[in-house]
Order: structure tokens, then sequence, then C-alpha cells
């Protein structure tokens, strides 16, 4: 996609003035795009507020989940280069009424 504006830079620039950055993650989609990967690459420095959440553990069976989490340490681990394993926080944020 192009645009019109320096994307990445925008982003890093987002990073430095926030508290916190989630990376939200669903169990069924976890390949990582070159383009998350070019956002994730323009928080360098910042990984002291990055979060990692695995969303919609609910849809998946307890074996799955396992498999799910151990791709996606994989899949970051690549990503983030980073000599500390990432933690991956687990949960279901919504409600079925």
């Amino acid at each position: 996609m192009q645009r019109s504006y320096d994307f990445t830079g925008v982003i890093s620039w987002f990073a430095s003035k926030c508290d916190m950055i989630l990376l939200l993650f669903d169990p069924h989609k976890l390949d990582i795009s070159d383009e998350f990967k070019r956002v994730i690459t323009s928080l360098r420095g910042n990984e002291d507020k990055i979060r990692v959440v695995l969303n919609k553990a609910d849809q998946v069976d307890t074996q799955q989940l396992m498999r799910v989490y151990g791709a996606l340490m994989w899949s970051l681990g690549k990503v983030l280069n980073t000599p500390e394993v990432v933690r991956v926080y687990i949960g279901m944020y919504c409600t079925n009424t």
C-alpha cells in the first residue's frame, strides 16, 4: 500500500510518546505480514512498552492453544531480535450476551 507519508516514521513517533504498545494477535491468523514486520522494527528502542496479546484464546482448545503460542513465540523471535523471550498474554476480551 502506498501512503503519502512516512508510515513507519509516524509509528515510531507515536511509540516514543505513548506509555504502552499492544500487539494483538488472533490464534487463527498468526502470520506476520511484511508491513507488520516493518511496524515492529520501527518500535525499536521502545521494547519495554510492548505487550503481546494473543486474543480470542477461548476459540481454540488447550492443545491447539499451546501450538499457536509456540508458533507465535517462534515468529516473534525472528522479528523482535531480543535476547529475552517475549511475554505473551493470553486472553479473551469480548463477551457474547
